[in-house]
């Protein structure tokens, strides 16, 4: 063993309030394709369609999905 401790996972936000259906999945989709498994991608979206659609399809996509009330979180696999 290295002796070296293991960083955590990378965090990344993004905020997408304001961005139409369907760019804030294309911009979260593309964010997390630039990302590493494990890493987490919070995301701001507007109510409504948006924070229905995007956790929907990070769902689908294989990520694990975590909601409150401001904010979506995704881990990516």
């Amino acid at each position: 063993m290295s002796g070296r401790a293991s960083s955590p996972p990378a965090r990344r936000e993004l905020d997408l309030a304001g961005v139409p259906c369907p760019l804030n999945w294309v911009r979260t989709r593309l964010a997390l394709e630039a990302m590493q498994p494990g890493e987490e991608l919070t995301v701001r979206l507007d109510p409504g369609e948006p924070r229905e659609s995007v956790p929907r399809s990070a769902r689908e996509d294989g990520h694990l999905v975590r909601e409150d009330a401001e904010l979506v979180r995704i881990v990516r696999r």
